[in-house]
């Protein structure tokens, strides 16, 4: 049998269920689902927009330069389309978890805000007078909150739409997804306990050792409970070509999927997204490395360089300077997603800023690594009279709580609240 490609499992289930031009920092100075996205594009926008590098000299460039003297950091602040303050900000450093912001920007371009992952039932041809004659498959496309709660609501599906019986076993696809567990960058013995195996069928996170098996269990007995006869046990396997879908349940939108991914820093969330846009790019997608390579090619059609060797920052790899960030960051704000990407930042006092800058208009994404120490915050904050500024401030080798410190410093220095030692 032969991988089935996600997207063609996502187009079964979606329809189940409703039955470059370069732009970037110049240097020089559900009853309805939502549409499969066929064959989205890593172009950039169809009209350039330059992000020119011109620093200026005042006060709070001044008090920035005084905070961070002599310290491996680095920092670039800008607005509009300028990149007004830069200390060492063309040095590539590590991301951390900074590399969510890169996830989730080259996501909701690609997907779109309102894109769901649909979770379905396909089978060998239509059922005949409610029985499936043969194995029943439960496939996933990258729902990263897939559960009981909304098996049994696909079960409560199928049992409304006539199924009675299923004669061979309920089986969960393992294809759609690779289900590697591993990604340059990543430290042996560490970086696996920060995150769970990543497929495209999971399982309340994934905390078991086959979610796919734990999904398909699951799914068997919300049917015997919903009154349909299942003849065979659970198990998993690679789901064959030619099937029929019967009915289908969507994740939440992924404007929501990623606001709980960056207020938690949740790299599982994270993971999954990555392997659901690697689909898209013109690798054999579903895997890591495709991942990166769709959101290194979404971010270099829009003239900006950066190193992505998965999606969550968990691999020292993920590399990219401060200003690039900020380039990107000014960017986002030209986009009809841009709304749904900085609710996703948590405000200060909240998620991974919680006991930071609470009195401070700030959005931001929190970045953290303890063997190479590194430590990162990029986002946006408000000024007193109302501007929006896009910064990012990524450290190495400099311990954590002084690090955090020194980030809630410049952030207020540039929300023109002081920035008291």
């Amino acid at each position: 049998m032969t991988r089935v490609p996600a997207l063609l499992l996502m187009a079964w289930l979606a329809a189940a269920a409703c039955t470059a031009t370069t732009a970037g920092v110049d240097q020089t100075e559900p009853t309805a689902m939502p549409p499969v996205h066929e064959g989205p594009s890593v172009a950039g926008p169809a009209e350039p927009t330059r992000i020119a590098i011109r620093p200026v000299h005042a006060p709070w460039t001044r008090a920035i330069d005084d905070a961070i003297r002599g310290l491996p950091v680095s920092v670039a602040v800008g607005n509009g389309r300028t990149v007004s303050y830069v200390h060492r900000g063309r040095t590539d450093r590590i991301l951390a978890s900074n590399a969510k912001l890169l996830t989730t920007m080259a996501a909701l371009d690609l997907l779109g805000e309102h894109h769901r992952f649909v979770t379905g039932a396909v089978a060998q041809g239509p059922t005949a007078d409610g029985v499936v004659e043969g194995d029943l498959w439960l496939v996933g496309a990258g729902d990263p909150e897939l559960g009981p709660e909304r098996l049994g609501a696909l079960a409560a599906k199928l049992r409304a739409r006539g199924l009675k019986s299923v004669e061979g076993r309920v089986l969960g696809d393992t294809s759609a997804f690779t289900r590697e567990w591993w990604a340059p960058g990543w430290l042996r013995g560490i970086s696996r306990d920060y995150v769970t195996r990543s497929t495209a069928l999971a399982f309340t996170g994934n905390t078991v050792s086959s979610p796919e098996l734990a999904a398909a269990s699951a799914l068997r007995e919300a049917l015997l409970r919903a009154g349909v006869r299942v003849e065979g046990a659970a198990g998993t396997g690679r789901v064959p070509s030619g099937l029929t879908s019967l009915a289908a349940v969507p994740s939440s939108p992924l404007a929501d999927l990623v606001a709980r991914q960056n207020h938690g820093s949740l790299n599982f969330y994270a993971e999954m997204l990555a392997k659901a846009i690697g689909e898209l790019g013109p690798a054999e997608g579903g895997s890591t490395a495709a991942g990166a390579t769709v959101i290194e090619g979404w971010a270099d059609a829009r003239g900006v360089d950066v190193a992505m060797r998965d999606g969550s920052g968990l691999s020292h790899d993920d590399r990219a300077a401060a200003a690039e960030v900020v380039a990107l960051l000014l960017l986002a704000e030209r986009e009809p997603w841009f709304e749904a990407f900085e609710s996703s930042l948590p405000p200060g006092g909240s998620g991974t800023l919680e006991g930071r800058l609470q009195d401070v208009p700030v959005r931001a994404k929190t970045g953290t690594l303890f063997v190479e120490v590194v430590s990162t915050l990029s986002g946006y904050v408000r000024t007193a009279g109302g501007a929006r500024l896009a910064f990012s401030i990524l450290s190495q080798d400099v311990p954590k709580p002084q690090a955090s410190a020194l980030e809630d410093r410049i952030v207020r220095i540039v929300a023109g609240l002081g920035g008291g030692r």
